[in-house]
């Protein structure tokens, strides 16, 4: 679809605004989108939405994202309808920019007065999967009759992987808020000694998570960002276990038979005959493992300093065993 370029050719910017917004996306095909799509074709953005050559300079390398929601900066609502113009101005790929973000502010009414006919007119013009497109264009014409405004999200509607995706990492943006919220809660009455050694710890469980996702899973109808939330949210269930008194107890017994069954579980997916699990292969298996034995050594540190009351070896069978699972569900 031809995009207008507000920097050079900025005679025209503020005479054809709709030519930007101009056409139906190739992604709609549903006849009833297609009627809906026709209804708002000479829409136009209003004038004074978009950002001056000015602004649009200061804007290099936003993100209307995180003015948008307020994501590492204050939410700005103003700012993140000037980014998107921008965003698509400089050809930003990412799914959830430009556009997509446009069409939620006119939507939602933030920073400007809620416009469903420019939101429509924005939405009908974005190319991605034809379920997608014709969701929200039908989901938009249904907010637009109903009495009562509701919130509009695109991500409502991404079945499409790029989009999903983008939405994936968004939500785990704000699950990270969340999730550190709740664990300096969690951690408020521990001595100084205590906090001290968790931050340490909590350092390289994101660590391993992230390496672990990226390296030792398949990630077959999931995403590396879903994954590591999971990992993560493993370790805090667990901490809550253990503040309840659940600790592990294990002989010493178990914990050779846990080293074993790890041991053996990592030298099977080193020596199989298969050479990729999904995205996961023999090399990136073991640099997660070289990191599992970082995270592992950081929890039986944690563990001793916090828990003092657990053996040693009762931190390794658990931690072996742990693994052991991991690394077999891999492979099957």
């Amino acid at each position: 679809m031809m995009r207008i370029h507000y920097l050079a050719l900025s005679s025209i910017l503020f005479i054809s605004t709709p030519f930007a917004f101009s056409q139906t996306a190739p992604a709609v095909r549903d006849p009833g989108a297609i009627k809906m799509c026709a209804a708002v074709d000479q829409v136009e953005i209003p004038t004074a939405d978009h950002p001056t050559a000015a602004e649009e300079k200061a804007l290099a390398g936003c993100s209307s994202v995180d003015a948008y929601f307020g994501l590492g900066e204050k939410e700005d609502p103003v700012k993140a309808r000037k980014c998107s113009f921008a965003e698509m101005d400089r050809g930003e790929k990412a799914a959830l920019s430009g556009k997509a973000l446009l069409s939620m502010v006119y939507a939602n009414g933030k920073g400007v007065p809620r416009n469903y006919d420019v939101a429509l007119k924005i939405s009908c013009s974005i190319n991605d999967t034809p379920g997608d497109a014709a969701g929200r264009i039908y989901e938009l014409v249904r907010l637009k009759k109903a009495a009562t405004p509701a919130v509009y999200s695109i991500c409502d509607h991404s079945s499409g992987r790029e989009l999903y995706e983008q939405c994936a990492i968004l939500s785990s943006r704000f699950d990270k808020i969340e999730r550190d919220e709740k664990m300096e809660k969690f951690i408020a009455s521990w001595s100084e000694k205590d906090k001290k050694a968790f931050h340490v710890f909590w350092d390289e469980v994101e660590k391993f998570a992230k390496v672990q996702a990226g390296n030792a899973m398949s990630l077959e109808g999931t995403f590396e960002i879903q994954e590591e939330d999971f990992i993560i949210t493993q370790q805090m269930e667990n901490l809550e276990h253990f503040e309840k008194g659940e600790l592990p107890k294990h002989s010493a017994e178990e914990a050779q038979s846990a080293q074993a069954a790890e041991a053996a579980a990592y030298e099977k997916t080193q020596n199989s005959s298969v050479a990729q699990w999904g995205v996961a292969t023999h090399e990136s298996v073991k640099k997660s493992e070289d990191e599992w034995r970082r995270y592992r050594s950081a929890w039986i540190s944690f563990g001793k300093q916090k828990y003092p009351g657990v053996t040693e070896q009762s931190w390794n069978a658990w931690l072996d065993q742990d693994r052991a699972d991991m690394l077999n569900k891999l492979m099957h």
